[in-house]
């Protein structure tokens, strides 16, 4: 039996709250394209949100090839949920805003790993220059 589950955009009490759909198994969510939410505990909370995602076909058959489901499984993943895109919305910003709203560790962690890349090889690029300059 699924349920739904609030999940709010931003810290406020005002701020839009996206209704999802909780699933047991993977395999019973839906074949469309949405938002997901791979569903962790905390202690002795329950539903807590470890990853937000968005597929662009099916959910059923991306989740599993999603960046963040083996990560999630490492941090005690129980359960799923599925919400539609609401219309005119960015898919990128809402997975953004429910990670950060919701402190969603690996989502957190992802974003730590994609600023070092980025700082890493921003330091390779100037090495580099510099290197050029040199000779």
């Amino acid at each position: 039996m699924s349920k739904q589950i609030l999940f709010s955009t931003g810290a406020g009490l005002d701020c839009p709250k996206i209704a999802f759909v909780s699933h047991a198994d993977i395999t019973s969510l839906p074949d469309r394209p949405g938002l997901f939410a791979l569903i962790g505990t905390r202690g002795s909370d329950r539903n807590v949100p470890l990853y937000f995602g968005y597929a662009d076909r099916s959910m059923r058959d991306q989740v599993p090839y999603d960046r963040g489901f083996a990560h999630a499984i490492r941090n005690g993943l129980v359960g799923f949920a599925s919400a539609y895109l609401p219309g005119g919305e960015d898919p990128q910003a809402l997975v953004a805003a429910l990670a950060e709203a919701h402190d969603a560790p690996v989502n957190a962690k992802a974003n730590a790993l994609r600023d070092i890349e980025a700082a890493q090889s921003e330091l390779q690029a100037m090495a580099s220059a510099r290197r050029m300059a040199a000779q």
